[in-house]
């Protein structure tokens, strides 16, 4: 049980300070792409190798894209209304009594 709340711990300090992490990713992410300017392609087989920091964005874009897949599937097939199981919204307090 020590690994759980170990990992609960984690995760609420991460909670906690959810503003500094997405500006240490922006920061980490634009790292990236201007080492990608700097440092020389070892080889270029396409046209597109050669261009400075497509490797960064095209990444980038595809994360994205992979996300909205994600979350469309998320609502399409997982999430529910919370009347689901019960649409009339009556209550089955009758039944069991």
């Amino acid at each position: 049980m020590t690994g759980v709340n170990a990992t609960a711990r984690l995760l609420e300090a991460i909670i906690r300070r959810a503003r500094a992490l997405r500006w240490a990713m922006v920061a980490l992410m634009v790292t990236v792409v201007v080492i990608d300017f700097f440092k020389p392609s070892p080889y270029s087989r396409f046209f597109w190798d050669e261009i400075p920091g497509f490797t960064a964005g095209y990444a980038f874009l595809g994360a994205l894209v992979l996300i909205g897949v994600y979350k469309a599937i998320g609502f399409g097939l997982v999430y529910r209304s919370p009347d689901y199981y019960d649409p009339t919204g009556d209550d089955d307090d009758e039944a069991s009594a």
